[in-house]
């Protein structure tokens, strides 16, 4: 085996092993059900994995490039699910304060990304601020007209989510310019503490514009195209008879859009200009600095793409069934963070692959509320080890096992760190906090 070869098999070689075990995993669940319940299971995890491996990936670059845990990522993406939703339907946020604060905000958000984006166009501050002000103003206006309520009631779902991309990349942009930037060279400990900061003043001011409670695209805003279609995957004979496996037309999307995405950074990341750019910055940005490359523009196009992913999926995830509140992205970004642990932080492509794996444990937890039809349980009770009667005594004390979907798999990422501490892919560092 040559040398290279031999690399590349020990770099994937605790992959491959994990692999390996969800494979004895995916035997166990068949030998207890039925080949039918797992892929019931498996084609609804699917999507929910990628969902939060596309919120991993973002957490995952930006810590790549500055060492920095952005706590403050989940905001992201509950924002843009809340910029969708004010935009195809007037919402709790459309009064007049409430329309004052949120399209202010917004220019102060496009006018910091302008004066980014600027950078290399304008050298002279004197010059770029100007610009900025005035980009900020521009968006601002054009956000206040494309607000409900004025000629029309609402933008199209698909119109809506793309301005709600360009809203949340702005906001991943300022968020680095404002709050992190002025903090670059400090000790690790304050970015951290900041980041908390910001995550606790986002769900905070979302609270204030749009309120505590939950709300949900109005049914008629939905996009026909992707309610309520179901999709035929086979048919499976099973000791109910015979079952058709079905997913949604959504759930294909979702899996859909991921994938190219996920693919599509790989590809940027790797072959372009500023893709090598993000790299020399992730291995050694002093050095980079010092051949050219503007790392602070390379670390805000690292928090604009993170924004971008995170927004992208928001109201899908949102039209699977789950309501838009304040405290979403902190959840949701909780699951993601500990997905890009899982992976290797640092690492995209463990990312991707831990943010697949806790969505599809998390998807399968609650199959185990069931246990005792499990013909392990009977092989247990056989031999007296379980009883019937056990059983429902600690569920009745306890709860299920579906009450615990988010620990399980949280102990899942602990399990995998204790025996891994760099993650699936990740690697060591002789640098330290």
């Amino acid at each position: 085996m040559s040398p290279l070869v031999n690399k590349r098999f020990r770099a994937w070689r605790t992959p491959l092993l994990w692999i390996a075990g969800f494979a004895l995993f995916a035997l166990f669940v068949i030998w207890n059900r039925d080949l039918y319940t797992f892929l019931t299971y498996f084609t609804l995890g699917l999507p929910q994995g990628a969902i939060i491996a596309l919120i991993a990936v973002g957490y995952s670059m930006v810590y790549g490039i500055i060492q920095l845990i952005n706590f403050a990522h989940g905001e992201i993406f509950m924002f843009s699910a809340y910029f969708s939703l004010m935009l195809v339907a007037p919402t709790t946020a459309n009064h007049r304060v409430g329309v004052m604060v949120i399209t202010a905000s917004i220019g102060i958000m496009a006018a910091c990304t302008a004066w980014v984006a600027f950078t290399n166009l304008l050298h002279r501050r004197s010059l770029r601020l100007p610009a900025a002000l005035v980009v900020g103003v521009a968006v601002a206006a054009i956000n206040h007209f494309l607000l409900p309520g004025h000629g029309h009631g609402g933008l199209p779902f698909y119109l809506a989510v793309a301005v709600a991309l360009v809203y949340s990349c702005c906001l991943g942009v300022t968020m680095d310019l404002v709050a992190y930037r002025p903090l670059r060279n400090s000790p690790r400990l304050i970015p951290l503490i900041t980041a908390i900061g910001i995550s606790l003043f986002l769900q905070s001011f979302a609270q204030s514009i749009w309120g505590s409670s939950q709300v949900d695209f109005p049914y008629d805003t939905k996009p026909a195209a992707l309610m309520g279609h179901q999709v035929s995957l086979g048919t499976f004979h099973t000791a109910a008879g015979l079952q058709v496996l079905r997913t949604t037309r959504l759930d294909i999307v979702i899996v859909l859009v991921a994938i190219v995405l996920m693919v599509a950074l790989q590809l940027f990341i790797r072959y372009s200009r500023t893709g090598k750019a993000m790299r020399a910055c992730a291995q050694d940005a002093p050095t980079a600095g010092l051949m050219g490359v503007q790392v602070n523009n390379v670390v805000a196009l690292a928090f604009a793409l993170g924004a971008v992913l995170a927004a992208m999926v928001a109201p899908l995830y949102v039209l699977r069934g789950t309501f838009i509140y304040p405290i979403m992205g902190y959840i949701v970004g909780n699951m993601a963070f500990a997905s890009a642990v899982l992976g290797g932080i640092g690492n995209i492509s463990g990312a991707m692959l831990g943010g697949m794996m806790i969505g599809i444990i998390y998807t399968f937890v609650p199959l185990f509320d069931t246990f005792d039809s499990f013909r392990m349980f009977h092989w247990l009770e056989l031999h007296g080890w379980i009883t019937k009667q056990g059983w429902n005594n600690l569920v009745n004390s306890v709860g299920r096992p579906g009450q615990y979907q988010l620990g399980v798999a949280y102990a899942f990422m602990i399990l995998i760190i204790v025996f891994k501490p760099t993650g699936l892919l990740g690697k060591a560092s002789a640098k330290r906090a």
